[in-house]
């Protein structure tokens, strides 16, 4: 069996919960206080962190796309490699206002770092998932196997099937011959117009069936 998780919907729930990230980090804006200077630097300074953690979210996002889109390895690797920098990023500076807001924070922008945190867990294990799919970039490769040495594979195959037969037409056993020939050809064209549904297809249960039928 032929095991590939379903890339697209992991990037579609990527891309849900970094809606849902951006959409708490706002919270973190409003306290309920002006009582002093110290206090207003304080609120300064945990708007300063919110915007490079929206920042390097939106980042991360934009290289995990670029990442599952790129069609040469190293272009995978160099997009995921950026994608999972910004995601640090985003871990580093929530450390450092979860530190913040522990000391001059207010209980509901505690609360809302809190509730995103629980939310970006979720996300660095989608994020994950996708990168390590994204670089192996799988079914461009076997895309290219299946149109390129594959494709020339059987014409070859085809052409030698072909010539056994014409060679075999006089013998007493000529006509059993071109009946398996006939066979042999029809089987591996079968198999060929199955390769690409297999390589697009995103449940086991169905590449497990046109494996079946290959085999």
């Amino acid at each position: 069996m032929t095991l590939r998780p379903r890339i697209k919907d992991a990037l579609w729930m990527a891309a849900g919960a970094g809606v849902m990230l951006l959409m708490v980090l706002p919270a973190l804006y409003f306290g309920t206080d002006e009582e002093s200077a110290r206090r207003h630097d304080s609120r300064a300074r945990s708007i300063e962190l919110v915007d490079r953690m929206r920042l390097s979210l939106a980042s991360a996002s934009e290289a995990e796309k670029s990442a599952v889109l790129s069609k040469a390895d190293e272009d995978s690797e160099a997009h995921a490699g950026q994608a999972r920098a910004a995601v640090a990023d985003v871990e580093r500076v929530r450390k450092d206002l979860l530190n913040l807001l522990a000391k001059s924070g207010t209980q509901k922008q505690r609360d809302a770092l809190e509730q995103f945190a629980g939310a970006f867990v979720e996300f660095r294990k989608v994020d994950d998932e996708i990168l390590a799919l994204a670089v192996r970039n799988t079914n461009l490769k076997a895309y290219s196997l299946a149109f390129g040495p594959a494709a020339v594979a059987l014409e070859e195959m085809d052409a030698a099937l072909s010539r056994l037969a014409t060679t075999s037409a006089p013998s007493p056993r000529g006509q059993q011959v071109n009946l398996l020939v006939f066979g042999a050809r029809t089987a591996a064209l079968r198999i060929q117009v199955l390769l690409a549904p297999h390589i697009a297809e995103e449940t086991d249960e169905r590449m497990d069936d046109l494996e079946a039928r290959m085999a």
